[in-house]
């Protein structure tokens, strides 16, 4: 029996010291059973100085609402600076197109007048290798780059120009006579 009255009395007192400390810390503190250790004065006066109707759980909506608010300001800042970069872009693009093009047309130009040279300087050497020698004619065609040697036989009078490669090593007459690729 004497065992009884002491854990009675010891479970009251638990229960009662429990309950004390409940109801200290939950005026001390917003709510601690929503684990809201906020200062409960300092909730209580900014409810009272900005919010006067609303409850202690309306305080953290209009904090909730200044974030969001924050937030929509943050990405309507977002969207504008994004549209102003992509019409950066675009700008960036069109004159990267148009230096395309004025490239384009350049070299376009530079190709035409290279042709006629070419063609011009191609003629005139024809006409100097088709007086030569055959002999030294051939020499000078080992000479040449392959391609330019190729296009002057090429561009000869038959029967010349088979008088030259007839000059020629086999190997050479290859490489000139061969298919171009």
């Amino acid at each position: 029996m004497k065992n009884t009255i002491v854990y009675a009395l010891t479970f009251i007192l638990a229960f009662i010291g429990t309950t004390a400390g409940i109801y200290i810390l939950n005026k001390q503190y917003v709510n601690m059973f929503k684990f809201d250790f906020r200062d409960a004065a300092v909730v209580e006066k900014a409810i009272a100085d900005s919010l006067a109707t609303m409850s202690s759980d309306s305080l953290m909506v209009s904090d909730s609402l200044l974030v969001i608010q924050e937030n929509v300001h943050k990405k309507n800042e977002l969207k504008e600076h994004l549209s102003e970069t992509k019409s950066e872009l675009e700008k960036a693009e069109q004159e990267i197109s148009n230096k395309d093009k004025q490239i384009e047309n350049l070299r376009n130009r530079l190709e035409q007048q290279n042709d006629g040279k070419y063609d011009e300087w191609l003629k005139s050497t024809i006409k100097l290798y088709e007086e030569m020698a055959v002999n030294k004619a051939g020499e000078l065609l080992k000479t040449l780059p392959e391609e330019e040697a190729r296009d002057l036989i090429y561009a000869m009078k038959k029967k010349k120009a088979a008088e030259i490669l007839s000059s020629l090593d086999t190997e050479t007459v290859k490489k000139l006579t061969r298919a171009q690729k």
